[in-house]
């Protein structure tokens, strides 16, 4: 981390680029700083720079799992995938196998304009990876993902089961500003399989899309599952959205043993309608009991008949008195909202 570069201006050490580079793209820190380039970096580089040096061995990684290696668990490193290019081929990281961001206070941030959709910091399988069924774990705690775009598209063979694209077993995750969309071929539409598995607790998703409009789910039943026991899970400022013919389906679904609250605020929820098999779900969350209550607020919903398939006393909304409700019947399709 102390080798020389030659820049413009000079010469600077490693690490004070690496602090200079760290304050640009939005994240101070006391750990290591490691840089990816999936195009034109090399795991035989340390990673300690975001281009090629002078010196032979400086320069960033080509792959995360070599980044993710270089960290210290628990030490605040922090790893910036680059995007290289508007083509999605050209600036992936591409994975044949599980990735688990194992490491605790290990943080992954996308270099990119920070669009809302298709941050080009992109993460897919490989193409000519045989079957496995999640992309990408976070399993260490305290963990700050921001500005990346997850897709699980097509592999040379596909899980034969349920796949997920992001699973959060980790606490205190924090999501930023980014792309998570699972069944990206319809091969992968598979009974259970989704695009976002929560068991982690304490975990916040702020400003991310969630779900995939270009695949239709006609076996997956839901979009979003919070299981097991976590606790105080909080979506603010989410797009949420899914293509579906199953009246059946859900876009959240939640399991009995949730506890405390699971929180979404000024969140949009989107069943795409008027395109091919498309229809209208009757419930927008599947839930029958948690420990706590499920807290709408600010929320908008479009293509659902109903928050609720029916009344359920574990999903509240915020309504304009600002008094809690039961939940509020939506706009199904074909009804004008004028």
């Amino acid at each position: 981390m102390n080798s020389q570069l030659q820049t413009n201006g000079g010469i600077l050490q490693a690490s004070t680029l690496a602090a200079i580079q760290g304050s640009i793209y939005g994240i101070s820190t006391t750990g290591n700083i490691f840089y990816v380039d999936p195009q034109s970096g090399s795991d035989s580089n340390n990673g300690a720079a975001p281009a090629t040096g002078n010196q032979v061995g400086v320069g960033p990684f080509r792959t995360l799992a070599a980044a993710l290696a270089a960290c210290t668990d628990g030490n605040n490193d922090v790893v910036y995938l680059i995007a290289k290019s508007n083509t999605a081929s050209q600036t992936t990281a591409y994975q044949s196998a599980n990735l688990n961001w194992s490491k605790s206070l290990t943080h992954l941030i996308g270099v990119n304009g920070g669009p809302m959709l298709g941050q080009r910091s992109r993460i897919a399988p490989l193409s000519t990876a045989t079957a496995f069924a999640n992309l990408f774990t976070v399993s260490g705690h305290g963990c700050l993902i921001q500005n990346i775009e997850f897709f699980q598209g097509q592999m040379a063979t596909n899980p034969s089961a349920a796949s997920t694209c992001v699973t959060n077993s980790g606490q205190r995750t924090r999501f930023v500003n980014c792309q998570i969309s699972g069944i990206g071929h319809s091969d992968l539409d598979d009974s259970g399989s989704n695009s976002l598995t929560i068991t982690g607790g304490e975990c916040i998703f702020q400003h991310c899309y969630i779900g995939l409009d270009t695949v239709i789910r006609a076996t997956s039943v839901t979009e979003v599952v919070i299981s097991g026991s976590p606790a105080r899970i909080i979506f603010e400022e989410c797009h949420f959205e899914t293509y579906t013919s199953g009246s059946t389906f859900k876009m959240v679904s939640i399991g009995t043993g949730v506890d405390r609250f699971v929180k979404f605020k000024n969140c949009e929820f989107l069943a795409v309608q008027n395109i091919t098999s498309a229809v209208a779900p009757t419930g927008l969350i599947g839930i029958t009991t948690m420990n706590g209550q499920v807290m709408i607020t600010g929320c908008t919903m479009y293509g659902f008949a109903q928050y609720v398939t029916a009344d359920n006393a574990y999903v509240q909304m915020l309504g304009i008195d600002g008094t809690a409700t039961g939940h509020l019947i939506g706009i199904t399709q074909g009804v004008d909202a004028a």
